[in-house]
């Protein structure tokens, strides 16, 4: 996998392409902690456009790390996952911290400043 990083403003984001194996899980969760901490962002978004595959050893990893940034101060917006990655990503959910996924990188970046609408217990917010 392929994964570069780029402080447009405010946000930085996470480009992600290609093939995801477990080293490249592994790698891609160390430089990220690195860049987060080293950048000191105010949001974060991971846009998913060219990531095309997930090795079935790799699955949980890379749900694990991204769970993992998803607990963090500065919850992370997802984006241009495809139909494979968003039933992953909501099957691997936790229900107290969904995902925020929006269908391209401009939605996600516009909900940062959007207000925030109290969740009905029992329902999803519908992010799209």
């Amino acid at each position: 996998m392929d994964f570069k990083s780029r402080l447009d403003g405010n946000v930085l984001v996470f480009d992600l392409k290609g093939n995801v194996d477990f080293e490249s899980a592994l790698q891609f969760k160390e430089q990220c902690h690195q860049t987060i901490h080293k950048q000191n962002p105010e949001r974060i978004v991971f846009n998913l456009s060219g990531l095309r595959f997930v090795g079935s050893s790799a699955i949980n990893q890379f749900i694990k790390v991204l769970k993992e940034f998803n607990s963090i101060t500065i919850k992370p917006k997802y984006c241009h996952l495809s139909c494979e990655f968003e039933r992953l990503f909501r099957a691997y959910e936790a229900a107290r911290k969904p995902f925020d996924i929006y269908p391209s990188e401009s939605d996600a970046r516009a909900s940062f400043d959007a207000p925030v609408v109290p969740r009905r217990r029992g329902r999803r917010p519908l992010n799209h």
